[in-house]
């Protein structure tokens, strides 16, 4: 198995720590896995049993230069890891002004995703940060339980305003209570988000 990518745009490497943050908080952990033309963050939570599942697909070309990836066999031309995105987010958020970065899969005291990010300097010394973010391989054998789950049929779509006000908006609120109620007119293009809270005794 191998892998190894790099991202020279800064742009690009601004969008994958900000994909990469908002899964942190999502979840402790999850799976990295890796194909030819994508990467994967999958959390697999039995939603009927109140957990919570999540799929994030990103096409590589959006956001490498560089993209190698050689699979367990040919027939099998994947690799499926399990990442701690809080510890990659944080590895990545170190790196945010490099002039490149790359990301290998490496063994060193165990699986590792090594990210190595060259700084800009004044002098003609180059400077290059490292990071190890240890990692998991999962095997073959558990590779059926990371299929993309089934969207159930929906009556309604909702354009939401940019998420940033959004989470300004329901920081503030959720001091004041642990419930939020979101609903919208019939025929009204208005989202409304209003808090339902217990009495206040002074």
């Amino acid at each position: 198995m191998k892998f190894r990518g790099k991202i020279i745009d800064i742009a690009c490497l601004n969008h994958f720590t900000r994909v990469v943050t908002t899964i942190s908080k999502l979840t402790k952990t999850c799976v990295l896995r890796l194909t030819l033309d994508n990467l994967f963050f999958i959390l697999s939570g039995k939603v009927t049993n109140g957990g919570v599942s999540m799929w994030c697909e990103l096409l590589q070309a959006n956001f490498f230069h560089e993209y190698q990836m050689e699979g367990v066999s040919s027939e099998f031309n994947e690799i499926c890891l399990e990442v701690s995105p809080e510890n990659l987010s944080r590895a990545l958020k170190t790196v945010q002004c490099a002039k490149s970065v790359k990301i290998k899969l490496t063994k060193k005291h165990c699986a590792c995703l090594t990210i190595a990010a060259e700084l800009p300097t004044l002098s003609s010394i180059s400077r290059v940060v490292t990071h190890d973010v240890p990692v998991d391989v999962i095997p073959r054998r558990l590779w059926q339980e990371l299929k993309e789950p089934s969207m159930p049929d929906f009556d309604v779509s909702i354009y939401l305003p940019p998420l940033k006000t959004m989470k300004n908006v329901v920081d503030r609120m959720k001091n004041l209570s642990n419930f939020l109620v979101g609903f919208t007119g019939p025929g009204c293009p208005e989202v409304q988000v209003q808090l339902k809270a217990g009495p206040v005794y002074l």
